[in-house]
Formats: C-alpha cells, sequence, structure tokens
C-alpha cells in the first residue's frame, strides 16, 4: 500500500496547497490595501475537491482527481472599496487570513496525527 498516496493524505496534501495559496494571496491583498486601483485575489479549491471525491468511482480514480484538482486564484473587479479604486476589505482579509491558518495548522495536525499512527502500528505499540 502507497501510504503517501492514500485518499485520506491526498486530500490533505492538496488541501495544504489550496490554503498556502490563499494564504499568500491574502497576505499580498493586506500589503497592497494603499495601492490605488488593487484588486483584491480570491482562492478557491475547496469546491474542486468535492468534486473530485464525488466524481471518483475507485479509491485510485478519486486520489488521481484530488492530485489533479484545480486551485482557482482569481482577481476580484466587484464592488471598488474606496475612492482610488482599491477593493481590498482590511478586516475581511485578516479574518480570513485567520481562518486560513487555523484550517492549515489543523489540516498539518490531521497528517502528524495520521503519521504517529502509522509508527504505532509498525511499532506494533512500542516507543
Amino acid at each position: 500500500m502507497d501510504w503517501f498516496n492514500s485518499l485520506h493524505i491526498s486530500l490533505l496534501n492538496k488541501s495544504l496547497d489550496g490554503l498556502w495559496a490563499r494564504e499568500q494571496a491574502i497576505s499580498n491583498n493586506i500589503a497592497n490595501v494603499d495601492t490605488p486601483n488593487y484588486k483584491s485575489y480570491t482562492v478557491s479549491f475547496e469546491e474542486e475537491l468535492k468534486a473530485a471525491l464525488d466524481r471518483g468511482k475507485s479509491k485510485t480514480e478519486t486520489v488521481q482527481k484530488i492530485q489533479s484538482a484545480d486551485i482557482k486564484v482569481k482577481q476580484n473587479h466587484n464592488l471598488t472599496m474606496r475612492l482610488d479604486g482599491n477593493n481590498v476589505d482590511l478586516e475581511t482579509e485578516q479574518i480570513e487570513m485567520a481562518r486560513t491558518q487555523l484550517n492549515y495548522l489543523y489540516s498539518l495536525r490531521q497528517i502528524s496525527d495520521e503519521f504517529a499512527r502509522l509508527r504505532h502500528v509498525i511499532s506494533e505499540g512500542r516507543r
């Protein structure tokens, strides 16, 4: 069995990739809060991962679909927040950053726990 390409690990790995991309986009948005005409970016990947889980007919196929799922980075051309054309809402970005960091830490913890369980099984419960 390939432990690194299991369904659970593949899903967490792709989720970490998406969360990392989101954190970078949010950091960029925050850094450009005072840049005239700057348009914020958003990152979406959760829908792609859900679709990959729903479309997979077998475990192997589902893992392949998860690994090939797209992380979409989109520029937000919606409502401009200020007269200078910038649409970054600092409060919203800070909340999203906190949420993203918590999700990232939780996902890391899940991967760590998964490998701790594997280590426990391999060592037959001995430390």
